[in-house]
């Protein structure tokens, strides 16, 4: 599923989509205007706002929501906002979404996350020029800051420099889950909380270059890496209320508002009590070379501002880095793309290519979780390499089963989530 704000598309960049414009005779039909898109009833003034109250068909739908619009209406569908959730087109077809966004313009926008945009001007930045981030900022100012952040982030070869580092705390965590386990070899701990203070360690090392002691045996609750991890937890559940379910707070102070404001303001002070103390040891650390550095020093000495705000959105968006992500959670779960896409068939990543499962004959953007393009996710890089070398050593370390029903998923933040227990074993290997 691709996001998309109000856009206008030929029939030939969605060849199969009957109502959309067509080519005849090699001469374009006029565009067809947003509102002939297919979607949900939409009534004079309230518009489609009820099918997601209390009694309508799509309320507190969220996980099957995907399906339902494609299944009642095609490749490609309209959704009108209300009570300030902004209108969304929701695209289901891979080929259309590669030709869109291959025609983007050099500064490609990306909404979204208004709330905590909204948090940064007003509670946050001291100027009105200063950036809201990476992750948020739009146009030029987005060009300058990601102009600074691509030659640390996203060339491959200064990424690897941390591989040895993240495996050793890939090591850690696996004689943390060790431990944790009772005699069933089940986590007797919270398994996602475990996974948020791994993550929270790796990408604490890549960004500041050293450990923050997450997975320390000893850590408290009370402590700096368990409060973050509380917070960013309560930032992306306001965030869903404020910017992904229909809310008031963009005319009128809502009690949401109130705890969103609140909840961001905790977060951030968390954030820069690590912030903080990596500006502290800069200052008396002798230069070194750049192989052990963290990202956080090499971009300190190039723009202060800019490094402390890549900080904040690398732990924002690298604290959740194992929850579980269903990203285009349609497209890559139909049959046309995955045969058998309900079945756990691993093999499907091993066999050869004239095998019908070979996962290859899907479409590349049936899954793109770090987007397309200049605005891909610039975290990429860091987040596969700390995927791969957790799950490396998982996997040397045990062998895993899941004992009862299947799990399911639950959507109660910006996120989708797997809903406890959390069954897995860990048996040694």
């Amino acid at each position: 599923m691709y996001k998309l704000n109000r856009f206008f598309i030929l029939r030939k960049t969605l060849n199969r989509q009957k109502y959309l414009s067509t080519i005849v005779n090699g001469v374009e039909e006029p565009i067809k205007p947003w509102k002939k898109i297919p979607g949900p009833l939409s009534l004079p003034i309230i518009g489609q706002i009820l099918h997601f109250l209390p009694g309508g068909w799509l309320h507190k739908r969220s996980i099957e929501l995907q399906q339902l619009l494609y299944e009642n209406y095609g490749p490609i569908v309209r959704l009108d906002g209300n009570l300030g959730f902004p209108p969304i087109t929701f695209l289901f077809d891979p080929e259309a979404a590669i030709t869109l966004f291959r025609k983007e313009e050099s500064l490609p926008f990306r909404p979204g996350f208004e709330s905590l945009v909204y948090h940064r001007k007003h509670f946050y930045n001291k100027n009105v020029d200063d950036s809201c981030g990476v992750l948020f900022d739009q146009g030029e100012d987005w060009k300058k800051l990601r102009s600074l952040v691509n030659p640390v982030m996203m060339h491959t070869k200064t990424i690897k420099l941390y591989t040895n580092a993240l495996a050793e705390v890939a090591d850690d965590m696996v004689h943390r889950l060790k431990s944790k386990r009772n005699k069933q070899n089940m986590i007797e701990t919270n398994l996602f909380n475990e996974l948020n203070l791994w993550a929270l360690e790796s990408t604490g090392l890549v960004t500041f270059g050293e450990r923050l002691n997450c997975l320390d045996p000893n850590l408290s609750n009370n402590s700096p890496a368990m409060k973050l991890i509380k917070t960013q937890q309560e930032s992306l559940c306001m965030i869903e209320k404020l910017d992904f379910q229909p809310s008031l707070w963009k005319y009128i102070t809502t009690p949401a508002y109130k705890k969103g404001i609140k909840t961001f303001d905790d977060n951030l002070r968390y954030t820069w009590f690590f912030i903080d103390r990596a500006i502290q040891k800069l200052k008396s650390k002798e230069d070194t070379s750049d192989e052990i550095k963290g990202i956080f020093e090499k971009i300190f000495k190039i723009d202060r501002d800019v490094a402390v705000t890549l900080a904040n959105d690398l732990i924002l968006a690298g604290v959740d880095t194992m929850v579980i992500i269903l990203g285009n959670q349609y497209l890559c779960s139909v049959e046309d793309q995955f045969p058998q896409p309900s079945e756990f068939i691993p093999e499907r990543w091993i066999v050869d290519k004239n095998n019908p499962l070979y996962y290859g004959n899907a479409h590349p953007f049936a899954y793109a979780p770090f987007g397309f393009g200049v605005r891909s996710c610039v975290g990429r890089r860091i987040a596969d390499l700390q995927i791969e070398m957790l799950i490396s050593k998982i996997v040397e370390n045990f062998k895993l089963d899941w004992i009862g029903p299947p799990p399911k998923r639950t959507r109660r933040s910006t996120l989708n989530y797997i809903l406890e227990p959390y069954n897995l074993v860990f048996n040694d290997i």
